[in-house]
C-alpha cells in the first residue's frame, strides 16, 4: 500500500533530532493522512495513530494546536491522537472538545471530572452534551462556566441539575439571565427565579407565563413553592414565628414599625412571617425578598403593599444582605422606589399570590 509506504518513509526521517523538522514531518503525516484517510480502528489508522501521537509530544504547543484544529471535525480521526490532544493544555485542547465527534460520552466525562474550568468550558459550547456530561460540568464548574453550558441549546440539562443551577443563582446575576432566556427552562425553575431577579428578567419570565395554560402554571407554581419551602429552618422554628405574629395582630401591633425593629434586632424568622402577612406573599418569598442582594423583589412587594417609601428605604437598608455603605443610598433607594408603577408591581404580584393560593 503507497500510503503505508509513505508513512514508514517519514517514521524514518522522524529520528530527526530537530524540532522544525519534527515540526515539518508532523504537517507532512498529517496532510498525508487527509489525502487519503485510512478506514476507521484499520491498522494503518492504528499505525497513522502512533505516529502522530508520538510526533505530537515532541513538537511545540503552537504546533500541536495546529493539529487539534486540523483533527477537531475529522470523524476519522485517530482515537489516541484526540484524547491527547484532548487532555493538553487548552489553548490546544479547546477545538477537539468543544466540536470532535470521536470523543465519546466516557472521555468527556473523564476529562470533566478532572480537567480546568477553561476544559469544562470548552466541553459546554459542543454541538449536543449529554445529560450526564451537563450534570458533571455544573457540579464542577464556576457561574461563568455554567452559564455558557445552560446558553447552549444543545446541552440536555435534566430536572435536578436545573434545581442545582436555579438554587445558585439566587445568588449570582451570571446565571439568571441564561436560566430565563433557555427556550426549555422548567416553569417552575422559571416561578423560583421570580423571586430573585431584576425586574427586566422578571418582565421576561412573566412574558414567558402569559402563554402557559394556567392549569399548567399553578402546579409549577405549588411545585417551586414546595421545593423553595423546604430549605426553610425547622417548622418549630416557623410556628413560633406564627403564634408571636398572631399575638402581634390580635394587639393591633403588626405595623411597620414592627416590621422594621424585628429586622433590626435581627429577628429574622419573625420579621419573615410578619412581612409575608403583611404583603400578602408567601413565606419563601418574604424571606428571599429581604436576603438577596438584588433590591427589585422588595421593591416591588412593598409597593404592591402600599408601604410607604420610607418604611421600604428603612427596611432595605436594614436587610441581612445590605453592607454598610446602604445606609449612604438612602436617597438612591427612594428613587427606585418613586420610578416603580402600582402595574408593575402588580404584574409581578399577580403570579406571587398565586404561589400563595395554591399553598391555601
Amino acid at each position: 500500500m503507497a500510503v503505508v509506504s509513505k508513512l514508514n518513509n517519514l517514521v524514518d526521517l522522524a529520528r530527526e533530532k530537530s524540532s522544525e523538522r519534527r515540526r515539518t514531518l508532523l504537517r507532512e503525516v498529517t496532510d498525508l493522512f487527509f489525502d487519503e484517510p485510512p478506514g476507521r480502528d484499520t491498522e494503518v489508522s492504528k499505525q497513522f495513530d502512533d505516529v502522530l501521537s508520538a510526533l505530537a509530544e515532541q513538537t511545540a504547543q503552537e504546533a500541536r494546536a495546529e493539529l487539534s484544529e486540523r483533527f477537531s471535525d475529522s470523524p476519522l480521526a485517530p482515537k489516541g491522537l484526540v484524547l491527547k490532544l484532548a487532555q493538553d493544555a487548552i489553548e490546544v485542547a479547546a477545538p477537539i472538545l468543544a466540536k470532535s465527534t470521536v470523543l465519546e460520552e466516557k472521555d468527556l466525562l473523564s476529562i470533566a471530572e478532572t480537567g480546568e474550568q477553561t476544559h469544562l468550558k470548552a466541553i459546554s459550547q459542543r454541538e449536543t452534551v449529554s445529560e450526564r456530561i451537563s450534570d458533571t460540568i455544573v457540579r464542577r464548574g464556576d457561574d461563568h462556566t455554567v452559564a455558557t453550558l445552560v446558553r447552549n441549546e444543545g446541552a440536555k440539562i435534566s430536572h435536578q441539575t436545573f434545581e442545582a443551577v436555579s438554587e445558585r443563582a439566587e445568588n449570582s446575576a451570571v446565571l439568571q439571565e441564561p436560566l430565563v432566556e433557555r427556550s426549555d427552562t422548567p416553569n417552575d425553575i422559571l416561578a423560583d427565579l421570580m423571586l430573585t431577579v431584576e425586574n427586566r428578567l422578571r418582565d421576561r419570565i412573566v412574558e414567558r407565563f402569559d402563554e402557559v395554560d394556567p392549569s399548567v402554571l399553578e402546579q409549577a407554581m405549588e411545585a417551586s413553592r414546595q421545593r423553595l419551602a423546604a430549605r426553610l429552618e425547622e417548622d418549630r422554628e416557623i410556628e413560633e414565628a406564627r403564634k408571636y405574629i398572631r399575638s402581634q395582630q390580635v394587639r393591633r401591633q403588626l405595623n411597620g414599625s414592627l416590621l422594621a425593629r424585628l429586622l433590626r434586632e435581627r429577628e429574622f424568622m419573625r420579621f419573615h412571617v410578619g412581612f409575608s402577612e403583611m404583603t400578602g406573599v408567601d413565606l419563601v418569598a418574604a424571606r428571599r425578598a429581604i436576603e438577596q442582594d438584588c433590591i427589585d423583589p422588595l421593591a416591588l412587594i412593598c409597593k404592591a403593599a402600599g408601604f410607604d417609601k420610607a418604611l421600604f428605604v428603612t427596611l432595605a437598608v436594614l436587610r441581612s444582605a445590605a453592607n454598610a455603605e446602604a445606609f449612604n443610598d438612602a436617597k438612591e433607594l427612594g428613587r427606585l422606589y418613586d420610578k416603580i408603577t402600582l402595574e408593575d408591581s402588580e404584574r409581578a404580584m399577580r403570579f406571587w399570590r398565586m404561589r400563595r393560593d395554591v399553598a391555601a
